[in-house]
């Protein structure tokens, strides 16, 4: 859990989900812990990127939608900033928040957005790893969809593993079936779905 707090007994201060309110301090804990994880062949999971530390304390995405209003400057230089040391590190997954960040993009949850994933994630901090997302049944994805459509916008925004969490194998049938669909049409881009796969089977080997 990377997130850094930045009002006591907010949402992640409450739940005691967070290191602490010192980006540096997040980081420094955060990548020893994923450290210990995979030095013990568990791949660590970094979440919620870009950061959820600035949620108010009812603000949870299982329950609703939640929009983090904070500058560019400040989510890159508090929300990020632990998961450059985790990618240092050598973190193998960074999972997505379902939070909207209107410094980055006004519309999409973080999960579903390119510009988070693709752009920041991946370009700006150059992870190479695997991305998963939070659970695909969260209550903050109630506008966007039944299962299938959230699977195939996850996947356009570069989400490589989807969370199917609900208990109900129908929920990973509908995924799954919606993204065959959209990759037979041509929605989803077959290189980018290749190279996702890739991300995966070469994490998966890796544990094996």
């Amino acid at each position: 859990m990377l997130d850094v707090y930045d009002t006591p007994d907010n949402f992640s201060d409450h739940a005691e989900r967070s290191f602490g309110q010192d980006p540096s301090r997040v980081g420094e804990l955060g990548s020893a812990f994923l450290a210990a994880q995979q030095g013990l062949g568990v791949a660590a999971t970094a979440k919620h990127f870009p950061g959820l530390g600035a949620a108010a304390r009812d603000e949870n995405t299982d329950a609703g939608p939640v929009t983090v209003t904070v500058p560019l400057a400040q989510l890159r230089s508090r929300g990020e900033a632990p998961y450059r040391s985790a990618i240092a590190a050598g973190v193998r997954l960074v999972m997505a928040s379902w939070a909207v960040y209107p410094a980055l993009d006004p519309e999409r949850p973080a999960g579903l957005s390119p510009a988070v994933i693709q752009g920041e994630l991946r370009g700006r901090l150059g992870f190479g790893g695997v991305t998963v997302t939070d659970a695909m049944e969260a209550g903050a994805l109630a506008p966007y969809g039944g299962t299938g459509d959230r699977a195939v916008a996850a996947a356009e925004a570069g989400m490589d593993l989807l969370l199917c969490s609900a208990r109900d194998p129908r929920q990973a049938e509908d995924a799954t079936e919606a993204l065959a669909a959209a990759l037979d049409s041509g929605r989803l881009d077959r290189a980018a779905f290749t190279a996702a796969v890739a991300r995966v089977d070469a994490l998966r080997a890796d544990l094996d």
